[in-house]
């Protein structure tokens, strides 16, 4: 988006005021926001049995172990890599060389990937029984997960998983951990628009004031199967939509607690973050959202009806009413730390805050996954007077 820049800053240093420049650069950061493109693919150098070159950037150097997705362009199945700690750093050849953990299809054949928080390729490699289900949500069918647990101890308690923005359901599967330990099913969900429920306009995201409904749907399916009472695990956007959930859905009584990982608490907080994290003048940030919520602004964006912020901010006090877990870290580029302290500090009775090590947007559990794990389960743990259905 560099042309908006040069048209922010020229209409500055000209002094004109260029309503129709400002206006488009506004709706194409609006239409951003709605509709993110896909990360760059990430060059392979090489391969071994026991490690990946790679080039090196800020994500591929991260702490962690991480997931690539490799595979040629076109194909119907991909390869999944497993990728582990740094061994090398070659900074004149600007390449990082890091174990590799774990491999599914041909590596040594890939030139480029996809770096990202995956660490499961899918259900399977959990190595736990699961079955894939379709769920009616409003517009459609999505496929969900069901994953038994090890020891099916609290039967009556189900957790059910939700992805964010721009990404699939193998994203979450890495909380499943956790809730299985405690003896939970978990049910990991789908929602319009992800690209395996159902499809939306422009493939726009409407940040959660629609999609908890497909949710609310899946909930609805739980407790028809068995669930008495259900824990949503949100990841970023996935917050948004349980935090939805928790004040809109029909079912909001058998929500027992949310935990939110690097949840979207304020989505003007989250615009204006991006655009600084980009470098754009801070005043398209306002735009853009003065953009998303305008009816006619929001439409050119890909939106089939305006966005409400106050909905979408759950900074204010008084909106939570279930106990809620928020694992973030100051580490995070998309969704500031600022945002969870400042929903920690609006309902401090029903907010537990764990800031763990330093890591880019949801990758909590991969840089520690040991502290994700604990966090969660020592939050869920049955208290002993109230585990009625433990």
């Amino acid at each position: 988006m560099t042309w908006i820049v040069v048209v922010a800053v020229s209409a500055t240093l000209l002094g004109v005021t260029a309503s129709w420049a400002v206006r488009r650069a506004s709706v194409a950061l609006a239409r951003a926001v709605v509709s993110p493109r896909p990360r760059p693919a990430t060059r392979i150098h090489s391969s071994t049995g026991t490690s990946v070159t790679l080039a090196a950037d800020r994500r591929t150097l991260h702490r962690g172990q991480f997931g690539l997705w490799f595979g040629q362009h076109g194909h119907a199945t991909h390869g999944h890599a497993v990728v582990g700690h740094v061994t090398a750093f070659d900074r004149e050849a600007g390449t990082v060389t890091r174990e590799l953990l774990e491999v599914s299809g041909d590596l040594s054949a890939a030139q480029s990937g996809r770096w990202t928080g995956h660490l499961h390729a899918g259900p399977e490699s959990l190595r736990r029984p699961y079955q894939q289900v379709e769920i009616e949500v409003p517009g459609g069918v999505a496929p969900a997960w069901v994953v038994e647990p090890r020891e099916n101890r609290r039967p009556g308690v189900w957790a059910i998983h939700i992805h964010g923005q721009n990404a699939p359901r193998v994203t979450v599967l890495g909380a499943v951990h956790a809730t299985d330990s405690l003896g939970m099913t978990s049910l990991v969900v789908a929602y319009r628009g992800d690209g395996e429920g159902p499809p939306v306009p422009a493939g726009a995201s409407l940040l959660g004031l629609r999609e908890w409904e497909d949710v609310d749907a899946a909930v609805a399916w739980a407790l028809s199967r068995g669930a008495q009472r259900v824990v949503l695990v949100g990841w970023s956007l996935g917050g948004t939509i349980a935090l939805q959930l928790a004040e809109l859905g029909a079912h909001r009584a058998s929500i027992d607690r949310l935990v939110l990982i690097a949840p979207v608490t304020d989505w003007r907080a989250a615009i204006r973050n991006i655009v600084a994290e980009r470098g754009l003048p801070r005043a398209l940030g306002s735009l853009a959202i003065r953009a998303l919520a305008d009816p006619g602004l929001s439409a050119r964006a890909g939106l089939p009806e305006p966005l409400d912020f106050d909905r979408l901010d759950w900074s204010r006090p008084g909106r939570l009413t279930v106990p809620a877990l928020v694992i973030h870290s100051d580490g995070d580029r998309s969704v500031p730390l600022s945002s969870s302290v400042l929903f920690a500090m609006a309902n401090p009775r029903l907010v537990r805050l764990v800031e763990l090590s330093r890591a880019e947007h949801c990758w909590e559990y991969n840089v520690d996954p040991a502290a994700f794990n604990r966090a969660v389960i020592d939050f869920l743990a049955p208290a002993r007077e109230d585990d009625r259905l433990g």
